[in-house]
């Protein structure tokens, strides 16, 4: 528990300290993940030095199957899993259509004609930012398989099944605040980029397009919020 909570609180620390050394918004779109890592890596800890049972008697073995799902929880998994879809198809979105900036850096601009006048924005959520983002929420995802085997396959006693659910809860929602973080940014990015450059006599029927978007960005962190609550207070376990 006190490995975690470190972990929390150093994961904090290291958000920020990206947030604000990494220039041109990179450090916040890399945040989340940076978080995540040093969340997940504790936890890893966490499992590998967690009590294992006193030997009493003779030595048995369960035959029962310890699977990563016996513990995941039901709610955070689908949200985490639905965020990671999400973010991939956006980050491929936001990538096809980004160009170079006026200083030549890939993917960081969109451009649009407007009665032959050429609108740019930029920042725009192109490769300059989405290969980073990627990269980054691979090595969470990764992380977090380890962990969760790691939760799973460590020797049982009796009881300790609510203390493995509360990990994996630890290790997912973890894993859901790197990528719902850097969703939520995109989604956001990609809104006000397409607001800035569209041409307002010859695509009225991008408004309803872009409402849609801000309200999926807006309950993209109505969900983050959810998973730092789970992260913080957990959920009612079974034992």
């Amino acid at each position: 528990m006190l490995l975690r909570l470190a972990g929390i609180a150093l994961g904090v620390a290291v958000a920020w300290q990206t947030a604000v050394h990494l220039p041109l918004g990179r450090g916040y779109a890399l945040a989340g993940p940076a978080f995540a890592v040093v969340l997940l890596l504790t936890a890893l800890a966490a499992e590998r030095f967690a009590p294992r049972p006193a030997a009493t008697g003779p030595r048995s073995a369960s035959l029962a199957a310890r699977r990563i799902r016996d513990y995941l929880p039901v709610y955070p998994t689908w949200v985490a899993a639905l965020g990671t879809v999400l973010l991939v198809a956006l980050l491929t979105t936001t990538t096809a259509v980004g160009v170079a900036d006026d200083l030549g850096r890939a993917g960081r601009a969109i451009t649009n004609w407007c009665s032959g006048q050429l609108q740019t924005n930029t920042p725009w959520p192109g490769s300059y930012y989405s290969i980073p983002i990627i990269v980054a929420t691979a090595a969470c995802l990764g992380l977090a398989v380890v962990a969760l085997q790691a939760v799973a396959r460590r020797p049982r006693f009796d009881g300790d099944d609510g203390a493995r659910r509360r990990a994996a809860e630890v290790i997912i929602s973890g894993y859901g605040i790197a990528v719902l973080t850097p969703l939520a940014g995109v989604a956001l990015a990609a809104v006000h980029g397409a607001m800035t450059i569209r041409c307002f006599d010859r695509q009225p029927g991008l408004d309803l397009a872009l409402t849609v978007a801000s309200l999926a960005a807006v309950g993209l962190v109505v969900f983050w919020v959810y998973l730092v609550s789970v992260l913080l207070f957990g959920r009612k376990v079974r034992a």
